[in-house]
């Protein structure tokens, strides 16, 4: 996507980043849409990148999922600032666009032959933010993942995984994301819930068998 450098009407300029995600959502400016785009371009384009070096995905890819972002949060009707976490206006806003970003990555995944997503991605996303983490200790917490998973079936860890994405941030997995992991797993979302439950017992297991 290509940052266009353009004159913007002083009004929407001086819009603060809520009041102009509100008003991009709500209206058909192409000029607030514009300056919203100019604002959070390089941060989302940055975390695609982040993933594709992580998961070994063409870097191409992640310049299609970041400008896919933007597309999403345009065909938004209207936003709840309510559902920002945090005193920081920015970091809330990249996080909201984050979720994006996840359920983007997961629908490229889904159209690939292999379309279930490495276990350890997780762990490799957390090394790739993090400069200062602990490798070893990140290596072990890994190998200690693929043997659990290794427990849970196809579904399971579709459940799980999107859990650790998303609750990285938030403590609930918003309605929208409910609904697109029931759709893709072909299940009611009350049945989700039923596969959290039960591919949480399995961990518990797992756990409770590597440290006997």
């Amino acid at each position: 996507m290509s940052i266009e450098k353009k004159s913007y009407s002083s009004k929407i300029i001086e819009l603060d980043d809520i009041n102009l995600l509100e008003f991009v959502c709500e209206s058909n400016s192409d000029e607030a849409y514009q300056e919203f785009v100019n604002r959070y371009y390089h941060d989302v384009l940055e975390q695609c990148i982040i993933k594709c070096k992580s998961r070994n995905i063409d870097i191409h890819i992640g310049k299609q999922i970041a400008h896919d972002v933007f597309e999403r949060v345009r065909k938004y009707k209207s936003f709840d600032k309510s559902k920002l976490n945090g005193e920081n206006p920015r970091k809330a806003i990249t996080g909201w666009l984050y979720r994006f970003i996840i359920r983007l990555f997961y629908d490229y995944h889904n159209t690939q032959k292999n379309n279930e997503v490495p276990i350890n991605s997780y762990f490799d996303d957390l090394a790739a933010e993090a400069g200062d983490i602990d490798v070893e200790s990140l290596a072990f917490k890994r190998d200690l993942s693929v043997i659990i998973f290794g427990k849970l079936n196809k579904k399971e860890k579709e459940v799980i995984l999107t859990d650790l994405e998303y609750k990285r941030g938030q403590k609930y997995l918003p309605d929208d994301v409910n609904e697109s992991l029931a759709n893709r797993l072909g299940v009611k979302k009350p049945t989700v819930r039923k596969i959290r439950e039960r591919a949480i017992k399995k961990i518990k297991l797992a756990l409770d068998e590597i440290k006997q």
